[in-house]
């Protein structure tokens, strides 16, 4: 019985025989091989058993973009591909995500009609997504090479869907009724572009559609002969200064939420001067994103403020006025009186010295992560509560 093994063998066998006699040359290098297509039970697809949906149907349904995105994302290297429908609709859904970003950022050239035009500085913004779409690009060039073809993937649609559309855009994005300047526009669309062709090779038809569109193209022109995106020497501290904006970002907003406080309320934050803080780059960034008055730098730590820590970096958030004083100091003290019983049982773990020697490294050192970040939340907690104490 010949075996499938056998079988590909003797294709890809004739495959390179008929390249070196009618083309004198190998035809190829690599050969990369896929797993079986099964279904959510991991049964083989076949028509006998019926689980094996229409292609044609699929695509009627979720676009021929969505379907193709479906597979890939289920197709990890050298395993079978579990297939799973649902998976085609998230496909369907990003073409939707790159479809609304491309009419956003068409709908920011026209300066006609609108009451000004943002003359804000995006220097900063521009350098980081220029630094993040580099460092990317080596990433999924790297992933390509050795043939982690649905990484590459995860890798593009992170970028897409979360660094520019849930990022960038939102930053460099103007006010109603208010032109983008057209320094912003040109690198947004360049942006955009390089975007496009990182995802032509899965998503061919929606990318091909907005590259035409975005830009005028002479006769013949395709995303299919553009030059690939160039990376560069990855700029480590940008990247890193950039990524602790986002977080301050992020803290500020939950304290927003937890509190309580609506995001048309400007909120007053101060900055701790102390360590070098490489993160005021930002802070402009950080203002718009998080309707701010503003970050003023004191020289003492102030009463009344709820505390934020980013790396070292202690911010103030002036909560006073805005939120049930004794409400919080009671949400806090209850919050703190769990941490400490939290904590109090990881000590015993540790200083149980039959558990630390017999459990596993890892293990250990997970109950050691337990123990640091307990007692970093318990020493902010209890900040928050002095600066509660204090001001009333």
């Amino acid at each position: 019985m010949v075996t499938a093994p056998e079988i590909l063998f003797f294709w890809v066998a004739r495959m390179i025989i008929a390249g070196y006699e009618y083309r004198g040359e190998k035809p190829f290098t690599n050969v990369y091989l896929t797993g079986i297509v099964r279904d959510k039970l991991g049964r083989k697809m076949s028509k006998s058993l019926g689980n094996s949906p229409d292609p044609l149907d699929l695509i009627a349904k979720y676009g021929a973009d969505g379907v193709r995105i479906g597979m890939l994302f289920s197709s990890p290297a050298g395993n079978d591909l579990p297939f799973d429908e649902s998976l085609c609709e998230q496909g369907r859904n990003f073409a939707n995500k790159i479809w609304n970003a491309f009419r956003l950022i068409n709908g920011w050239k026209d300066t006609e009609g609108k009451d000004g035009i943002d003359n804000r500085d995006y220097t900063k913004i521009t350098e980081w997504f220029s630094a993040k779409l580099e460092a990317e690009t080596a990433t999924i060039n790297d992933l390509y090479s050795k043939y982690r073809i649905s990484e590459a993937l995860i890798a593009i649609y992170k970028l897409i869907w979360d660094d520019f559309c849930s990022w960038y855009l939102e930053i460099v994005k103007p006010g109603i009724g208010i032109a983008m300047k057209e320094e912003t526009y040109k690198s947004t669309i360049t942006f955009f572009e390089s975007l496009l062709k990182l995802l032509h090779p899965f998503m061919p038809f929606i990318t091909e559609e907005i590259w035409q569109t975005i830009r005028e193209r002479k006769y013949g022109e395709s995303i299919m002969m553009e030059k690939w995106p160039e990376t560069g020497k990855e700029n480590i501290l940008l990247l890193n200064n950039f990524a602790s904006a986002m977080e301050l970002v992020t803290e500020i907003r939950n304290l927003r939420k937890t509190k309580s406080i609506p995001m048309r309320e400007p909120l007053s934050v101060s900055l701790f001067i102390g360590k070098s803080n490489n993160i005021e780059d930002f802070h402009a960034m950080v203002i718009k994103m998080c309707n701010l008055s503003a970050i003023e730098k004191i020289s003492t730590k102030p009463d009344g403020h709820a505390p934020i820590m980013i790396n070292d970096h202690e911010y103030f958030v002036l909560t006073q006025g805005l939120i049930n004083q004794e409400e919080e100091q009671k949400k806090i003290t209850e919050e703190l009186s769990y941490t400490k019983s939290f904590l109090e049982s990881v000590m015993k773990k540790l200083n149980n010295e039959r558990f630390v020697s017999s459990a596993k490294p890892e293990v250990v050192a997970i109950e050691n992560k337990k123990k640091s970040d307990a007692e970093a939340k318990i020493k902010l907690l209890e900040s928050q509560l002095e600066g509660l104490g204090k001001s009333h």
